[in-house]
């Protein structure tokens, strides 16, 4: 592992496992990985993530380029909740909706960190009212890679009775090109439901089946085409593409989703113990990239494990609330395998 100091990111830290020549790179800011270097079939190694033209660019504003987001991950509708019959308004920061914890949400703090065996465990502290929720939230945010497989755990615990969601908001793009399209990327993704959305992109609280629409992933199937991000379905329309919550089944190997790319052979399977994950297709996508690229839509692909999104104002999802004397635990994985 090397490790160097900027005054604006904090500490950097490059690992590289021998066997799989995987290579990663992380900064304290936003506990972000900056760069992702995967071999294709031939052994080419590529960043596979999007992101800042610079290292010290992840710490101006930019669209949540591979940080930590929390302390509740996805919108919440109308920056507002309650939890055991007491309100708590929110910073809002999408209009009048709150999305990824708020302007101050962990994506936009610096981390402390430290070494652990194959990788960094970062830790932040976000204070009783921060963003307008509440109870004081300790968190532990570690990755480390093994072989062919970069590991994220979670752990949180709070004074207070507070919501948590917390993901991982990766831009992956397997073709290890920047800028290049994600149309030619085909994904899997064991759901048999998702949650459809509001105009505005906020929770309706239902669940549907996937069955009969553009979002059965049930089986393999490209990004690209009539039954994908050229369809005429009304989510597909009012979200320019995938935006939208899968209700994971929950199978052995704890597997979520898996997306290739056949140019270069790269496959990427994500797992993780969260009951939920979105799919984000890069609608919005308008920044400066790396390469001195600029990014435009449909050039990355999310795949944010999470809890339900605005759990606590849809009556028909499972609450995420974390208690006192619980422990808020989730873990993904992310395995790259060559076809």
């Amino acid at each position: 592992m090397h490790t160097r100091t900027s005054p604006n990111v904090g500490k950097i830290y490059e690992l590289r496992d021998p066997d799989s020549q995987i290579e990663v790179r992380l900064i304290e800011y936003g506990a972000t990985v900056t760069h992702l270097l995967v071999p294709d079939r031939d052994g080419s190694l590529r960043d596979v993530l999007l992101g800042c033209p610079s290292t010290e660019g992840f710490a101006d504003p930019h669209p949540c380029f591979n940080c930590v987001v929390g302390r509740y991950a996805n919108r919440i509708k109308d920056a507002r909740f309650e939890v055991d019959g007491v309100a708590y308004p929110l910073q809002a920061n999408l209009g009048s909706h709150q999305i990824h914890g708020g302007r101050q949400g962990f994506a936009n703090r610096r981390w402390e960190s430290k070494e652990v065996p194959s990788g960094v465990e970062f830790a932040l502290f976000s204070p009783d009212g921060e963003e307008g929720f509440p109870g004081a939230l300790s968190v532990q945010a570690t990755y480390t890679l093994t072989g062919n497989t970069l590991r994220l755990e979670i752990n949180a615990s709070t004074t207070r009775a507070t919501p948590i969601s917390m993901t991982a908001h990766h831009y992956f793009n397997l073709s290890g090109e920047q800028g290049s399209s994600i149309r030619n990327h085909v994904l899997q993704i064991d759901a048999d439901s998702f949650c459809p959305a509001a105009p505005d992109l906020t929770q309706l609280g239902r669940i549907e089946k996937v069955e009969g629409t553009p979002f059965d992933f049930r089986k393999a199937k490209p990004l690209d085409g009539t039954n994908s991000l050229d369809s005429n379905h009304p989510q597909i329309q009012l979200a320019d593409g995938f935006d939208h919550n899968f209700v994971l089944n929950q199978n052995a190997n704890r597997i979520a989703a898996t997306v290739s790319d056949a140019d270069t052979g790269r496959r990427l399977e994500v797992r993780t113990n969260q009951p939920c994950m979105q799919l984000y297709t890069s609608n919005t996508l308008a920044a400066a990239g790396k390469d001195q690229v600029h990014y435009s839509k449909h050039q990355g692909i999310c795949l944010e494990t999470q809890q339900f999104p605005d759990s606590l104002n849809c009556a028909n999802y499972p609450d995420s609330v974390l208690r006192p004397n619980e422990q808020f635990h989730a873990v993904t994985e992310y395995q790259f395998t060559t076809f």
